[in-house]
């Protein structure tokens, strides 16, 4: 899969955490997520994009939970999918928790891409080179 289409995918994705149903969009939009605290949403599905079998994927995300407990880190699940519902991934949505150390977990779980946002600004981090994107949440039903 190239670089273009990777990253097609994880822009066009609806992230969903906390009863919270966004999109990415370049528009500012005024919407504040999880009370303008610092998050990330991270994954450990399918690495590298490649799918996997699901008690697979169960057991990377179970291994995730475990590092996100083990650092005494707040979070609640969270899920990632394509508009068309044919891509899911199960994931967390962690609370007050800085950008490396967000990324390090993207990588440690073979990610591309992690979120990562504060307030009205979210940002597709790329776990390869650290890259951020800048963009604004718009919140879907």
């Amino acid at each position: 899969m190239s670089a273009e289409t990777v990253a097609a995918l994880y822009h066009s994705a609806i992230y969903k955490a906390d009863g919270i149903a966004f999109v990415l969009t370049e528009q500012p939009t005024g919407v504040v997520l999880f009370e303008g605290r610092k998050f990330a949403i991270i994954t450990a599905h399918n690495p590298q994009s490649e799918p996997l079998p699901e008690k697979e994927n169960r057991q990377r995300n179970k291994a995730l939970e475990q590092d996100l407990m083990s650092d005494s880190l707040e979070y609640t699940f969270s899920i990632g999918e394509s508009p068309d519902g044919t891509w899911v991934e199960e994931g967390f949505a962690v609370f007050d928790l800085e950008l490396e150390k967000a990324l390090k977990l993207g990588r440690k779980y073979g990610q591309h891409a992690i979120l990562w946002g504060e307030g009205e600004k979210v940002y597709l981090a790329w776990c390869d080179t650290g890259k951020l994107e800048w963009f604004y949440p718009l919140e879907v039903k």
